[in-house]
């Protein structure tokens, strides 16, 4: 797992949504996958953004990416993995629920593609919930693009809207897909409630579903989210 061009751009674009945090929490400890072309590309993108940087900037000798974190404006981003064998500070398997004690600890909670190696992926999802502070920041960047054999699941679009959104009463800031070799080109999801099939779409080459969201600072009641094909936009 790790932070390469469309993450970093993403998590560029959703610096000022994470102001004022004070402590955030991503799910396996992120290798930075930027270097030569890739990297450069992503610093002139922090020029025109108003946020330039450099290589030496967000370049750390073991290869994380606490750096760019720091450098982006985020608070110290701690990590949860299954094992210790990369550093993270909270070892935890999350097919199991969040220990009680991390319940509303973090302000940015952030899945870098972790959920979809999970095997009890909305375990894993209401996990990241319970963690998260109300008013905090969820972040989200996972595949979408059939790479069978890489994780259990590939999640589309019914996920972010109809969980984050409809069940657990988050406001969405983003969601969108982005072609893995297109990074700077964003296409915004709509919420598919109430559209035949969901709003299915079929994707020809990898691309990356990205979500931003706000958790609301008083929990709605919740019920388990169904698809969105099988509900009225009326009944949502």
């Amino acid at each position: 797992m790790g932070v390469s061009l469309c993450p970093a751009t993403f998590l560029m674009r959703h610096r000022h949504a994470a102001a004022g945090a004070q402590r955030g929490l991503i799910l396996g400890r992120q290798k930075l996958h930027l270097n030569g072309r890739r990297l450069a590309r992503f610093l002139a993108e922090t020029e025109r953004a108003g946020c330039p940087m450099t290589e030496a900037d967000i370049v750390q000798p073991d290869g994380f990416t606490e750096a760019l974190f720091t450098k982006l404006g985020y608070p110290t981003i701690e990590a949860m993995d299954f094992t210790d064998a990369e550093g993270a500070q909270h070892v935890h398997d999350l097919n199991h629920p969040a220990p009680a004690h991390l319940h509303e600890q973090f302000d940015i909670v952030i899945d870098g593609g972790t959920t979809e190696h999970i095997f009890h992926i909305g375990q894993a999802l209401d996990s990241c919930h319970a963690m998260l502070k109300p008013g905090g920041l969820f972040l989200s960047y996972v595949s979408a693009d059939g790479w069978f054999g890489h994780g259990f699941f590939q999640t589309g679009p019914d996920v972010p809207w109809r969980y984050w959104h409809h069940a657990r009463g988050y406001e969405m800031l983003e969601v969108s897909l982005v072609y893995r070799k297109a990074p700077m080109r964003v296409i915004p999801v709509e919420d598919p409630t109430g559209k035949p099939r969901g709003g299915e779409r079929a994707l020809i080459g990898p691309h990356m579903l990205l979500t931003a969201a706000r958790k609301p600072l008083t929990a709605k009641p919740y019920a388990p989210p169904i698809q969105g094909h099988y509900v009225r936009s009326d009944d949502a």
